[in-house]
């Protein structure tokens, strides 16, 4: 097949991304709103992009996004038309390629999508598949074998389309050392800061000035309204305790997957890289092995200085600055020879030069994690909690369809929704809409739903909202105050100090160009007023708080030919910051290592550019309509 896993890196990301995100797919939303979603979001020719696609491409890249930033993960980044609209281009992208993938009659066959399957990580045990481990993942995400298989096809047919394009660039030595070149140069800088605070004894404010503007910026100073609320939740772990799990069970589920809880051995090694490629001529193999050898000698000479010996002599970029150390792996995470020759050696053994695809390595193996089988008095705990969890999502269909129903047939209270799923209803004290958003995970769906003018009015339950995967919340207010002007005596004194500021900023922003103007006509520092701090030394990837993306922008887009360049911004206290650029410090010549990342890097970023344009020609091609309506829908 396509050279599988190695040739398939992204397929298999985004396989580690399904099989990661819990009910990915199926969560509460889909059991009781996706019999809505038949509209038509945008069309490919004869072909349908519908509602529900959306709603599930939708779901899967928000429980993706929450999974990774966790608490900071914000719902709203994707409830605006421009994010809807940028979900259905990549859907339409996908059904142009799959048509492309028709006309070219491309196919996977049965035994090779089996093979693929059999390749990943996640679904082996002791480096083989598993039958049993990978129905188990599939059915901890809500999904069966047949849907898990239907969706790997599909990214495997597409393959042939995207992958050449993407992986296929050859990118010339002399391109990606000045690219690395302008990506490592450094510039020697001082700066100079034109500070507001000493112009406010020089700024004068009037009472009118200040009274006119609490008049034109009242919602500004004003008293955030706050709520009372009631809420009741629903979610899987409500759902547990009321679940009944029999012992025997639990031990019938250890039984099933005793090698489940078991630890393979594991090794801790170091290693010092001749690289060599597989294609190499003889003579530069031969060479490459002698080196290795030569190493090899000394580190047996001297094992305690093998980190010294690696960090001078590895051409791992990886690994070398440890010392060599790749810290520990299993079997099946190396290549083979390098494995074969680590989980052989004793701790303390140095070994090699053992040749692989990368070249001759010198091992030294400094540690061993031997194996280890949980016993069930162990993990019982786990295994029974994990049954609830699994019973309780069997039920949660069921159950949210009652929550849905009760929370709008009985608006009145919440009372009778916790009853009948034995929930309890919480109540808050008086709270502002950031609390309040809080309880519903940061969702703000809830907090609008809660603060729209027919729930204050009523007082009556919101709808069900879903604010996470499987996680279900109505609520109702039981008291209101709203938003009050705060008197303009509490706050003259602040919106004084805020005018004053404004107006010693913009004065040190008018003194700060006019040096600067100064400086860049040839005055010298102390001709133009200004003194500059002590110089240091700056990367186009390290922003400082003295130097923001801004300012840092411009020192490296100032002319190096014409030094000391002069450039400026104004900072983040409303001070205006002049930088003076001292010095060019060229990058270091890169060795083989980094020249090869660089080279790869600078390829992959190219290959998704002409994918881009590719799939571009082909929308040129085909009959594309997006229906605006829908994306604008809340």
């Amino acid at each position: 097949m396509y050279d599988l896993i190695h040739k398939h890196k992204h397929i298999v990301q985004l396989i580690l991304a399904l099989i990661s995100l819990p009910f990915a797919f199926f969560g509460v939303d889909y059991y009781f709103r996706r019999s809505g979603g038949t509209d038509t979001v945008a069309t490919v020719g004869d072909n349908k992009v519908t509602q529900a696609e959306f709603d599930e491409a939708l779901r899967e890249q928000q429980d993706r996004m929450r999974q990774a930033l966790g608490r900071n993960y914000d719902p709203s980044l994707f409830d605006t038309p421009e994010a809807r609209y940028a979900l259905v281009d990549q859907l339409v992208n996908q059904r142009l390629l799959e048509n492309r993938a028709r006309t070219d009659r491309l196919r996977v066959t049965d035994p090779q999508l089996f093979e693929f399957i059999a390749q990943l990580p996640p679904f082996q045990i002791d480096g083989k598949f598993s039958p049993e481990r990978y129905k188990q993942m599939l059915q901890a995400q809500g999904m069966s074998p047949l849907q898990f298989e239907q969706r790997i096809r599909g990214e495997l047919v597409l393959a042939p389309l995207q992958e050449p394009v993407v992986n296929g660039n050859i990118v010339a030595r002399a391109s990606t050392e000045r690219y690395l070149s302008l990506l490592e140069q450094q510039r020697e800088i001082a700066i100079a800061t034109i500070d507001p605070e000493p112009f406010m004894k020089s700024v004068k404010i009037d009472d009118a000035q200040v009274k006119a503007y609490y008049e034109q910026n009242q919602s500004a100073f004003q008293t955030p309204e706050q709520a009372k609320i009631e809420y009741v939740m629903l979610t899987l772990d409500a759902l547990a305790p009321r679940v009944k799990v029999d012992p025997a069970e639990v031990k019938a589920a250890y039984d099933a997957n005793a090698r489940q809880y078991a630890t393979s051995e594991e090794r801790q090694a170091a290693h010092i890289l001749i690289a060599v490629k597989p294609d190499a001529k003889e003579e530069d193999k031969a060479a490459a092995k002698k080196k290795a050898e030569a190493l090899l000698a000394q580190a047996k000479a001297n094992p305690a200085k093998f980190a010294e010996l690696a960090k001078a002599n590895s051409q791992d970029p990886g690994s070398a600055q440890q010392g060599g150390d790749l810290g520990s792996f299993g079997r099946g995470s190396m290549v083979k020879p390098f494995e074969d020759a680590a989980f052989a050696a004793k701790v303390g053994d140095i070994v090699g030069p053992v040749q692989t695809d990368f070249g001759y390595h010198i091992i030294k193996v400094t540690g061993v994690t031997p194996s280890h089988v949980q016993g069930f008095d162990d993990v019982k705990g786990q295994i029974e909690a994990d049954l609830k969890r699994q019973k309780a999502a069997q039920t949660l269909a069921s159950d949210a369809e009652k929550f849905q129903n009760l929370v709008y047939e009985q608006a009145e209270s919440l009372e009778p929704v916790a009853k009948a799923l034995n929930l309890k209803v919480e109540t808050t004290p008086l709270m502002g809409r950031p609390q309040i958003q809080a309880i519903g995970l940061g969702n703000p769906k809830f907090v609008q739903a809660l603060f729209s003018p027919e729930s204050i009015q009523t007082k009556r339950n919101t709808e069900a909202i879903e604010v996470a995967p499987n996680v279900l919340i109505a609520g109702r207010i039981v008291d209101y105050k709203p938003a009050t002007p705060r008197p303009f005596a509490e706050v003259a004194g602040d919106i004084r100090r805020q005018l004053m500021l404004k107006a010693a900023s913009e004065l040190a922003q008018k003194v700060g160009a006019d040096k600067l103007a100064l400086l860049q006509s040839g005055k010298s520092d102390s001709a133009a007023g200004v003194s500059f701090g002590k110089s240091v030394t700056v990367n186009r990837n390290q922003t400082q708080p003295t130097l923001p993306p801004t300012a840092l922008a411009k020192v490296f887009q100032s002319d190096p030919a014409k030094l000391p360049a002069y450039v400026s911004a104004v900072n983040d206290a409303g001070g205006y910051a002049i930088y003076k650029v001292v010095k060019v410090i060229d990058a270091p010549a890169p060795d083989t290592g980094r020249l090869g990342l660089a080279g790869t890097r600078v390829g992959s970023e190219i290959g998704r550019e002409l994918l881009t344009a590719y799939v571009a020609s082909l929308k040129a091609g085909a009959d594309v309509t997006i229906n605006q309506a829908a994306l604008e829908k809340k």
